[in-house]
């Protein structure tokens, strides 16, 4: 047990280094200072009263560019290994191809959360000069985008191994931005459908991982009270537990995979 933990923690650090190497995060947080420098010129002009829609803009964005960042560092990781050959003698050694999925999906939440956690300061620094106040709710809505990081980042990593990089860089796209809508598109299915159906569709439904129950931006752009510490720690719970099942899927495929 303990030499399989020096394997996950050497393979995460040599991904966190080679990432961090290859400074791709650094555009996203350009493009995020520059877009808190625009909000600076707003501010400077004399635009007062829209605190509320300005938080709501400003974590939307959070939103979208923390989620771009999170599934296109899940996406590449085994197609690169494979693409270069350097998976091939890691194999060869004895490491577990689990091991090697656990130790490159924790180096992409890492990442992930380390990206959405300078987002995070660049949007409140951005509010700060609105003057649009933003309570202890923020930090947990900062926390819990931070843990549907596991669910997206083992969810992508299993559909690289099926499917082409771009492509799962689409699909895990469209089930996270859409997995909202269709959730609840399926939900008044459930009302809609004969009774011999609904004890499959409801069981879909609650089969379905729900992140938009991590998503806590609408309750900060109104500055709602923070929410109570149970419900954080079920989320915790929640998360690790589809972080299991996509990892056991890739699992399986990867053990399938000729390397």
């Amino acid at each position: 047990m303990l030499e399989r933990l020096v394997h996950i923690r050497i393979l995460m650090w040599a991904t966190l280094v080679e990432t961090i190497r290859r400074k791709d995060l650094y555009v996203v947080w350009f493009l995020a200072v520059f877009g808190m420098g625009a909000g600076s010129v707003l501010a400077a002009s004399g635009v007062r009263g829209i605190e509320t829609f300005m938080r709501d803009i400003t974590l939307t964005v959070v939103n979208f560019l923390s989620t771009v960042i999170c599934i296109w560092l899940a996406a590449r990781q085994i197609p690169e290994e494979l693409s270069r050959r350097t998976l091939f003698p890691l194999l060869a050694r004895p490491v577990r191809r689990m091991d090697v999925l656990i130790g490159k999906f924790a180096a992409v939440w890492l990442l992930s959360t380390g990206a959405l956690v300078v987002l995070a300061l660049i949007a409140w620094l951005n509010l700060a000069l609105f003057k649009a106040t933003i309570g202890p709710i923020y930090w947990q809505y900062v926390f819990l985008r931070a843990l549907s990081f596991g669910p997206i980042a083992a969810m992508t990593m299993a559909l690289s191994l099926v499917l082409t990089p771009a492509a799962a860089v689409t699909l895990s796209g469209l089930l996270t931005l859409f997995g909202t809508i269709f959730a609840r598109s399926l939900a008044d299915a459930v009302n809609a459908a004969t009774p011999a159906t609904q004890p499959i569709l409801k069981g879909l439904y609650f089969l379905l991982p729900h992140l938009d129950l991590f998503d806590l931006s609408q309750r900060a752009a109104y500055n709602y009270p923070p929410i109570h510490a149970w419900v954080l720690g079920a989320l915790s719970l929640y998360a690790l537990a589809y972080v299991a099942v996509f990892l056991g899927l890739g699992e399986l495929r990867f053990r399938r995979m000729a390397v």
